[in-house]
């Protein structure tokens, strides 16, 4: 089994946790907000994994998800749409289950239209669960949450690299719990929405959306013509006043 493979599988089950059931929750309410605001042809929900589809609130007539069980089914690496032909991408931890993400977002940046949205969900290696799988790898446990690929930063260099531009970031999950009625898991529940309401970096999920950008076109500039001025040669003056000519008759 590869090493993406079993990446895909561990997030898929750890989906089940209540934890992160309330993040994707959050994650929905988001893509709700955001998504109303877009326009365009064509949306395509990208992932790995078998996804819930995330796209109801989007006011695009022709939307599918290209995922296991969607309507199209490719690998990230390689993703079967044209050049500049995609207005809005959700991409579901399609670079924490790619060998190659950096060729997952560059193929992304090819599919986006100029000016297109791109949504992404993945795993923050900074976050406070991230440790337990740090001790995990320390230890040669096996591994039972998925590791993290990306860092945000180092995902904001890759933006820059291909033309695109973070305009929102948002964290989840900071904390895990059970989802019981026990007073430390509504504690802990409480403490993580308020870790989430104050934009907090220590979510084990961080949810980005970034645009494509345009260069502008250097368009020619027209040359102005304006009116030269011309000196005008100005000869001695005439005289042809009446008086002034017989003043001179008179002289002679």
């Amino acid at each position: 089994m590869s090493v993406s493979t079993r990446q895909s599988e561990i997030i898929q089950q750890w989906y089940h946790r209540p934890s992160l059931q309330d993040a994707l929750a959050c994650v929905k309410r988001e893509l709700d907000q955001a998504l109303p605001t877009c326009f365009g042809y064509h949306l395509v929900q990208l992932a790995d994994i078998r996804f819930v589809a995330c796209y109801q609130s989007s006011k695009i007539n022709h939307c599918v998800r290209c995922q296991p069980d969607g309507e199209v089914v490719s690998e990230s690496e390689h993703l079967p749409f044209d050049a500049d032909s995609i207005d809005v991408l959700i991409a579901m931890h399609s670079l924490d289950t790619s060998s190659n993400p950096h060729q997952v977002l560059r193929e992304i940046q090819r599919v986006l239209a100029p000016q297109g949205q791109l949504f992404l969900l993945g795993l923050n290696p900074s976050s406070l669960s991230a440790l337990s799988g740090l001790l995990a790898k320390l230890t040669l446990r096996e591994q039972t949450s998925p590791r993290s690929a990306l860092s945000v930063h180092r995902l904001d260099d890759w933006f820059r690299l291909l033309g695109m531009e973070r305009t929102r970031l948002r964290y989840f999950a900071h904390l895990p719990y059970s989802g019981t009625h026990s007073k430390l898991s509504r504690a802990l529940s409480k403490v993580t929405r308020w870790l989430e309401a104050h934009r907090m970096p220590a979510g084990r999920l961080y949810f980005i959306r970034a645009t494509k950008q345009v260069c502008a076109i250097n368009r020619p500039h027209l040359a102005r013509f304006r009116p030269r001025l011309r000196t005008i040669g100005i000869g001695k003056s005439v005289v042809t006043s009446r008086q002034t000519k017989e003043t001179l008759q008179n002289n002679d």
